[in-house]
C-alpha cells in the first residue's frame, strides 16, 4: 500500500514539528542542552557564586546536570537513583555551608560536587562510545565530557584547599573559585602561562594527572570521533522523526478508540 503523496505532504509539516518537539523535550542522545548547562557550570564558577548563598544554586545546578546527563544517557535504574540521592545530599550540604559557614563546610560541599560531577562523563563516554554511526550529537557529547573534566578537577582542586587549610598554589595571596576553573582549564590544555603553579605535594600530583587526562582524551578519542564523523542527511532525520511518529500514533490508537466509544 502507497502513501498519496498529497498526504505524505500535509502530514510531514506538522509531524516533524511535533517530533522535534518530543524528542527536545527526552533530550534522548542529544546532548546540546546538557552543553548549555556545563556551560552555565563553568560560568557560576568562573564568576565565583560559590559564597554564602549563591553556593546553593551552584550546586543545585550541578545536580540538575548530573541528573540530565544520566537520563540523556539512557542510565536507568540503581545508577540513576544514586545520582539522585547524590545530588539531593549535595544540594542539602549546600544549604548547612551556607547557614554555618566556614572552609570546612564548603570543602565539604566541593568534595560531594565533584564526585557529583565525576559520574557524568563517565556515563557519557559509555554511552556515545556504543553509538553505531559518529553523529553531531556524538561530537557534542564528547565536548560535554571535556568541559565536565575541567570542572571536576576545579571542585577538586579547591576542596584540598578548603579541606586542608593550606594554600593550593605556590603564589601567595587569597585565592578563590576563579582561580581554581582558570587554573583548571589552563592546565587541562597544558598552555601553562606561569601565573599560577601548584604547590609542592599532592597539587602538583593532580595538576599532573589533569594534563595527562586533557591530553589523552583530546589526542585518543576526539580525534578518532571527529575522523569517524558522518552527518545525517536531511532524509534521514525525516525518516527517523516519522518511524517515531507512527510507533507513537499506534501507541496512543486504541486509547483514541476508547474514547469516542465512551463518548
Amino acid at each position: 500500500m502507497t502513501t498519496s503523496p498529497d498526504i505524505a505532504n500535509k502530514t510531514t509539516g506538522p509531524n516533524l514539528r511535533r517530533g522535534m518537539v518530543r524528542e527536545a523535550a527526552k533530550a534522548s542522545d542529544s546532548y546540546g542542552l546538557l552543553l548549555v548547562l556545563v556551560a552555565m557550570d563553568y560560568i557560576v564558577l568562573s564568576v565565583g557564586w560559590t559564597n554564602g548563598t549563591p553556593i546553593i544554586l551552584a550546586t543545585g545546578l550541578i545536580g540538575i546536570t548530573a541528573l540530565l546527563a544520566f537520563h540523556t544517557s539512557h542510565v536507568r535504574g540503581h545508577l540513576l537513583e544514586a545520582v539522585q540521592v547524590g545530588a539531593i545530599l549535595a544540594f542539602v550540604a549546600s544549604i548547612v555551608a551556607a547557614a554555618i559557614g566556614g572552609d570546612v563546610a564548603k570543602g565539604a560541599v566541593f568534595v560531594i560536587s565533584a564526585l557529583l560531577i565525576l559520574t557524568s562523563p563517565v556515563v557519557i563516554l559509555s554511552r556515545i562510545l556504543r553509538h553505531s554511526q559518529v553523529t553531531a550529537e556524538t561530537l557534542l557529547g564528547a565536548i560535554c565530557v571535556y568541559i565536565l573534566l575541567g570542572l571536576v578537577f576545579s571542585y577538586s582542586d579547591y576542596a584540598v584547599q578548603l579541606v586542608g587549610g593550606i594554600s593550593f598554589f605556590a603564589q601567595s595571596g587569597t585565592h578563590d573559585a576563579p582561580d581554581f576553573v582558570y587554573y583548571s582549564y589552563i592546565t587541562m590544555t597544558t598552555v601553562g602561562y606561569g601565573d599560577l603553579s601548584p604547590a609542592v605535594g599532592l597539587p602538583r600530583t593532580m595538576a599532573v594527572i589533569e594534563a595527562l587526562t586533557g591530553q589523552i582524551f583530546l589526542v585518543v578519542l576526539v580525534a578518532r570521533l571527529v575522523s569517524m564523523y558522518q552527518p545525517k542527511t536531511r532524509g534521514a532525520r525525516l525518516r527517523n522523526l516519522e518511524e517515531s511518529t507512527v510507533a507513537d500514533s499506534a501507541e496512543a490508537g486504541p486509547a483514541d478508540s476508547d474514547t469516542r466509544t465512551e463518548q
